[in-house]
């Protein structure tokens, strides 16, 4: 059986009360919470804008889901379960977009690399092949599905 933690009144009121009550719990909690979440989240993503951004995601979750929290861990455990999973969506997202404009497609790859006289794509296959076998049998699985299988 789950008992309910106790928790800080503005927690109840940000989670029951509506109007001014609710107000002012919202400003406690920010008060209380957006430094360390934004500190923790900087540390995640080494990018203030980025980390802003999160924390602000975050705190707009918690508003949309608070009627979600039913008190059975401390308000923190479930705020930076939120704030986690917004610095992860920022890292998912970062990556996302530097692999769009780092590496051309494969189709311009192909394309530069057939009209390069000096390519020789067997002995490209071999190298490749050779490095695959150096690595661990879990990291080789990982690299053949993803780049090989597309998946």
């Amino acid at each position: 059986m789950h008992v309910a933690k106790p928790q800080p009144d503005w927690i109840e009121d940000l989670v029951e009360a509506e109007g001014l009550l609710r107000e002012r719990a919202y400003t406690t909690m920010m008060d209380t919470w957006h430094v360390p979440i934004y500190s923790y989240l900087r540390g995640m993503l080494n990018e203030h804008d980025d980390a802003e951004d999160a924390t602000q995601e975050t705190f707009v979750q918690i508003l949309r889901s608070i009627h979600l929290f039913r008190g059975e861990s401390k308000f923190s455990t479930w705020l930076y379960a939120i704030a986690r999973r917004k610095g992860l969506d920022a890292l998912r997202s970062r990556k996302q977009l530097a692999l769009r404009y780092a590496h051309p497609n494969a189709a311009d790859w192909e394309t530069r690399l057939e009209s390069d006289p000096f390519f020789d794509g067997d002995d490209a296959e071999r190298k490749l092949h050779a490095a695959l076998q150096i690595l661990p049998a879990r990291q080789r699985e990982v690299f053949t599905l993803r780049y090989f299988q597309e998946m």
